[in-house]
């Protein structure tokens, strides 16, 4: 299957009459931005500069990451239990011979 030959940068319609121009105006034309002021039409521009975007995200995430991630620990418990019946043998055989039978739980800090 051939893939047809199509340039993003040509018009669709014929320019060289008024309808072929008027329907390739409407098509790139968003009326909205009549209603804007020029400043929110300054800030769509400058979306444009692409250099700033990886930079930008870096940042954004670190900081993000700088200051969620305490909050996060903070705000949910780190303390977990679970029942010695259910850990690793050789850790259970170690707390049994330990402490015997009384301790029916243990308690961990789950961390990052």
């Amino acid at each position: 299957m051939a893939l047809s030959s199509f340039d993003i940068d040509a018009p669709r319609w014929d320019q060289s009459t008024f309808m072929g121009r008027l329907k390739h105006f409407f098509n790139i034309t968003d009326c909205r931005t009549a209603l804007l002021p020029d400043s929110r039409l300054d800030e769509a521009k400058a979306l444009r500069i692409t250099f700033l975007h990886g930079p930008i995200q870096v940042m954004l995430v670190g900081g993000f990451l700088i200051f969620m991630v305490p909050a996060a620990c903070s705000l949910f418990p780190q303390r977990c239990s679970m029942a010695v019946s259910k850990l690793e043998p050789e850790l259970r055989d170690s707390i049994r011979s330990q402490y015997g039978d009384s301790i029916r739980h243990v308690y961990f800090n789950k961390g990052l």
